[in-house]
């Protein structure tokens, strides 16, 4: 492009220096030139904007699709951990419904009380979000709504399952303090104390809640996200 830019400037130079043509064909020959270095840069900043932004959306579809499978694999995880949150309450209001003589008998005849430990939380996918997000490549989805909803889901919807699976975890080794503490007394004793039950109501609660989240908010957001990309790409 300079290479052109400067072959019309020296055509100028040549048509302004013409004494064979007039100062009407001289002006006529400087306007065509300069309207062709004008066209020439038009042009080529346009097709030069037209590559660059083709190149953005480009690595927009990318982002997309990999988000696309980002979130697929995040409603299979909470499917997951919904399920293990399940196990661990059943497990929990077993031992919530034993009374003290059927505590009793139970280490009486030298068996155990299954108390669940699983600590809980679904891998949440974020490597690719956080990628694009931090090279400030996430103006290229051009789409308002979906950019929004994506921004969302990250940045409300994914946190809010850390947040509450860090209670429940939380609650959780504070109940197993309480064991600690306990450890001089007989499980069957620890078991019936009304304290104790108690603390594990509570994390009953805590689960159950958990649940609800997930299957309230984070997922359905999820499943919407992954509907509103897929109109994006079908475009």
């Amino acid at each position: 492009m300079q290479d052109e830019i400067i072959k019309h400037s020296k055509k100028i130079q040549s048509s302004m220096n013409n004494k064979e043509h007039s100062f009407k064909e001289k002006v006529k020959e400087v306007l065509t030139e300069i309207f062709i270095i004008v066209f020439a840069v038009t042009l080529s900043i346009w097709l030069h904007s037209w590559s660059e932004h083709k190149h953005q959306q480009e690595e927009a579809s990318v982002f997309l699709g990999n988000l696309k499978n980002d979130l697929k694999n995040d409603i299979k995880n909470i499917d997951i951990e919904k399920k293990a949150y399940q196990d661990s309450n059943i497990g929990y209001e077993k031992i919530l419904a034993l009374t003290a003589s059927q505590l009793d008998s139970i280490y009486k005849s030298k068996k155990k009380v299954d108390f669940p430990i699983y600590s809980h939380g679904p891998k949440m996918n974020i490597g690719n979000y956080e990628g694009f997000k931090s090279s400030g490549k996430i103006g290229y989805i051009e789409d308002e709504k979906l950019k929004q909803r994506i921004l969302n889901y990250y940045q409300i919807f994914v946190p809010a399952v850390s947040e509450v699976d860090k209670m429940y975890n939380d609650f959780l080794f504070k109940s197993f303090d309480k064991m600690i503490e306990n450890a001089d007394k007989p499980e069957e004793k620890l078991y019936s104390d009304p304290k104790f039950k108690k603390t594990v109501e509570f994390l009953v609660r805590l689960g159950k809640n958990n649940i609800r989240v997930y299957d309230e908010n984070t997922k359905p957001e999820a499943i919407e996200l992954i509907k509103a990309i897929e109109k994006e790409m079908n475009k």
